[in-house]
């Protein structure tokens, strides 16, 4: 007798049991079906869950930044989590992007357009499933800048300075930049790559992000999400039913973080070597574009790359010598961003060929660092 009661014990245990599992699987079913993307709430803002994945400073800065400007950029929404990067841009997926600036010139910038393929990389709006070609290939290895972050994939510098080198031979584009990526990333995503020939060129342009507050460096953070306990939570915190109830208003502990960098100078310095060497261990041939760099991280970069004898480009000031011709050289795109910015741009020149934050290129700043990159490319291309 005791035995058949706990053999009841046992099957009602096992019951309850499947029947849980089936209850939370069906929900899980259910939001995978109805392609639900969870976002969590900041004051009166739905920030994307994905972002939960940033280290703690970088996420609260960014909100932050968001309650500054006033909403959140619609492109951040272009993202998902992933285990080796942290987060990258979602494969096969299409966005308008209109909101993206500061909040006075959301009405007057124009809109953008993110395409990208299945490897998770933007491409062409208007050919995403373009054939390669059998000649030489551009790869760009960057942030956001190199993304092309507020312009159309084909007014992005990348692309417009393969179409000017096509002019010269055939030559491929393959844009690999994210936004948001450091040194590190980059490297990590070199390491996937195993399609480069002799004689393909390699832009990196890293740096910027590189020198971001956080309260660990991305070194670190990867090794924690691709431990053992660290996989294993990243496959939990990733189904859907679980990031559902994470949005839930639940008390967070606030903790105190230690500031540093999410690459350190001396770590930043190692990744570009070892990135270069990459480059050339294949075949091709790097090029360094810095963009937007702190001080200290553009003085790394700069002596890191003579001393690999490389060609280096540092823009924006690159661009400088253009100011007095930029109205004549691109008279309507001129008007455009002079309408938006208006005395802005009187006190800051700049403006002419930079988005608000004086950092991102627009796409008068695209086209002059294409120029700029063709016109001392060409004399090495043979």
């Amino acid at each position: 007798m005791p035995s058949l009661e706990k053999l009841k014990k046992v099957q009602s245990f096992w019951f309850s049991l499947v029947v849980v599992f089936f209850f939370f699987g069906f929900i899980e079913l259910i939001l995978r079906v109805s392609e639900f993307e969870p976002a969590f709430r900041y004051k009166t803002y739905t920030i994307p869950s994905w972002m939960e994945e940033m280290d703690p400073v970088v996420l609260e800065k960014y909100q932050r930044f968001v309650a500054g400007q006033g909403f959140v950029n619609q492109d951040a929404y272009a993202y998902e989590p992933d285990l080796r990067y942290g987060y990258r841009l979602r494969p096969n997926y299409t966005t308008t992007v209109k909101n993206y600036s500061s909040a006075l010139m959301v009405d007057k910038l124009p809109s953008w357009t993110i395409v990208s393929n299945a490897k998770g990389f933007r491409v062409s709006s208007n050919n995403p499933t373009k054939t390669e070609t059998s000649g030489r290939t551009l790869y760009v290895l960057g942030d956001s800048s190199s993304f092309g972050w507020g312009v159309e994939y084909e007014k992005s510098y990348s692309s417009l300075l393969t179409e000017k080198l096509n002019t010269i031979e055939p030559f491929n584009l393959k844009n690999l930049s994210l936004p948001g990526f450091s040194s590190f990333q980059g490297k990590l995503l070199w390491e996937e790559i195993d399609d480069v020939r002799k004689g393909d060129w390699v832009i990196l342009s890293y740096g910027w992000n590189d020198a971001y507050s956080s309260s660990q460096t991305d070194r670190r953070q990867f090794d924690l999400r691709n431990s053992m306990a660290g996989k294993i939570n990243w496959k939990l915190k990733h189904l859907l039913l679980y990031r559902w109830m994470m949005t839930w208003d639940f008390p967070k502990r606030t903790l105190d973080h230690k500031e540093g960098s999410r690459v350190p100078l001396t770590h930043y310095r190692k990744n570009l070597e070892a990135l270069v060497e990459g480059v050339r261990e294949k075949g091709g041939k790097p090029v360094f574009v810095n963009v937007c760099n702190p001080i200290a991280y553009q003085d790394v970069a700069k002596e890191t790359i003579e001393n690999q004898k490389m060609p280096f480009f540092n823009f924006p000031s690159a661009l400088e010598p253009y100011l007095s011709t930029i109205h004549d050289l691109f008279p309507d795109l001129f008007v455009t961003y002079f309408e938006a910015y208006g005395e802005g741009m009187e006190d800051d020149p700049m403006l002419a060929f930079l988005f608000p934050d004086r950092c991102h290129p627009n796409e008068i700043g695209h086209s002059l660092m294409a120029e700029v990159l063709f016109e001392t490319l060409k004399g090495e291309i043979s």
